[in-house]
């Protein structure tokens, strides 16, 4: 297998020199960067500009985590579409490396969050019908290198700017589009909108406290009435659940997992304290 493999990539570099293929390996990359910094900087920041007043807040170094992990996965991406002289081999090898480096990432939190073997096989899962979206991604990546190799030898100088700045833009909204996507549905608004709710009036009506489980998070109770931030992301736990990070102004946190069907009404009685969600 690793011979045949080294056969398919030498005589692939005697086809074209290594300089040829930087011509579409390097835009490839940097539009890559491009697509995931739309789709992270959207993604995170969509529901905080867009529901002003539920007390959410941006988890920065999350989203600089994400960022680099993306950043670093669709550029290799990218270049590994760039690198192929025909293009279907190229949307195919990227799209497996798309699929693979999710599917990486998947496992990876999985065994960070100690969830077990159960949790890394749904990971798998999870993962195996992404190959046709990463094969997506890689054919959207390879338009954009194709256009740009047209553009750099075929196009005359004085407009060469004009439709590099309209590609640029094109791959930022093809980015941007999947990002704004990820605004909160109406249920998930409800969510966090009763926990506001709740978090703002349990100081002077002391029945609300039945709503949170005060036996996991005992260091609560004293935090009610203080200003506090949210942070809400979809688990990785459990399928079609939420993950509720509360922090107050003195640095207290705890977490709850909410079913995202739980509606308005919400009781929030599987929490635990510190920034994650751990299954007991």
């Amino acid at each position: 297998m690793i011979k045949w493999i080294r056969i398919i990539i030498s005589k692939a570099l005697e086809e074209e020199s290594l300089s040829a293929r930087s011509e579409r390996m390097l835009p490839g990359a940097l539009y890559g960067v491009l697509a995931a910094s739309a789709y992270i900087l959207t993604s995170s920041l969509i529901n905080v500009i867009t529901y002003p007043f539920l007390h959410l807040a941006v988890d920065w170094p999350r989203l600089l985590a994400m960022w680099a992990g993306y950043s670093l996965a669709l550029a290799v991406a990218g270049a590994i579409v760039g690198w192929f002289i025909e293009s279907y081999m190229g949307v195919i090898g990227g799209g497996m490396l798309i699929t693979a480096v999710v599917l990486v990432g998947n496992l990876i939190v999985s065994f960070v969050n100690k969830s077990g073997a159960g949790s890394a096989a749904q990971a798998v899962v999870t993962a195996l019908p992404l190959i046709g979206a990463g094969i997506l991604v890689a054919g959207g990546l390879r338009m954009a290198i194709n256009r740009h190799v047209h553009i750099k030898k075929d196009e005359s100088p004085k407009v060469r700017k004009k439709l590099l700045a309209g590609l640029v833009t094109i791959v930022f909204l093809v980015g941007w589009i999947p990002g704004a996507l990820a605004r909160f549905e109406r249920g998930t608004a409800d969510i966090v909108r009763s926990l506001n709710d709740v978090l703002s009036q349990v100081g002077t009506d002391p029945s609300l406290e039945s709503r949170f489980a005060t036996n996991d998070i005992p260091a609560l109770k004293p935090h009610f009435g203080q200003d506090f931030v949210v942070f809400p992301r979809i688990s990785t736990e459990s399928a079609g659940s939420l993950d509720l990070t509360i922090r107050f102004q003195d640095g207290y946190t705890f977490t709850c997992q909410v079913s995202t069907d739980s509606g308005a009404n919400v009781y929030f009685n599987i929490c635990n304290e510190g920034k994650s969600f751990l299954f007991p």
